[in-house]
């Protein structure tokens, strides 16, 4: 199957993301874990934290910021796939959880890499589907 553009740009933008936290000390767990319809972009390690990394790319600029793409139903999504990484890998279960957002920037060279820790987290336990 054909990738197209858009997929090309994220596959990038993941690969800009991971060295970009791998050079800050992150250890990448995994990559691209998937579970039922969720998906996690990147999994590390950030000392004990346990981080659950989105990561959002674009090559023109975006009406707003692209932080903002990650809505309520992804926020979720991101939390409901990050209780079943910790259900599939019990060992990394007490650890500090936290949810990144990374925004890559391709309208420019060298492209440019935002990080926000602690973008989002669980308001609410019992979450709506």
């Amino acid at each position: 199957m054909k990738q197209t553009s858009k997929q090309s740009l994220g596959q990038k933008g993941e690969q800009r993301a991971r060295e970009f936290l791998s050079g800050r000390g992150l250890k990448i767990i995994k990559c691209n874990y998937r579970s039922g319809r969720g998906e996690i972009d990147i999994i590390a390690l950030d000392e004990d934290a346990l981080v659950f990394v989105e990561v959002k790319s674009f090559k023109a600029d975006p009406l707003a910021a692209a932080e903002f793409r990650i809505n309520k139903h992804k926020k979720n999504s991101l939390i409901r796939t990050a209780y079943a990484f910790l259900e599939e890998f019990p060992e990394f279960e007490g650890h500090p959880v936290r949810f990144d957002a990374i925004v890559v920037d391709f309208s420019h060279y060298p492209a440019t890499v935002t990080h926000h820790p602690a973008a989002f987290w669980l308001e609410n336990p019992f979450y709506d589907e």
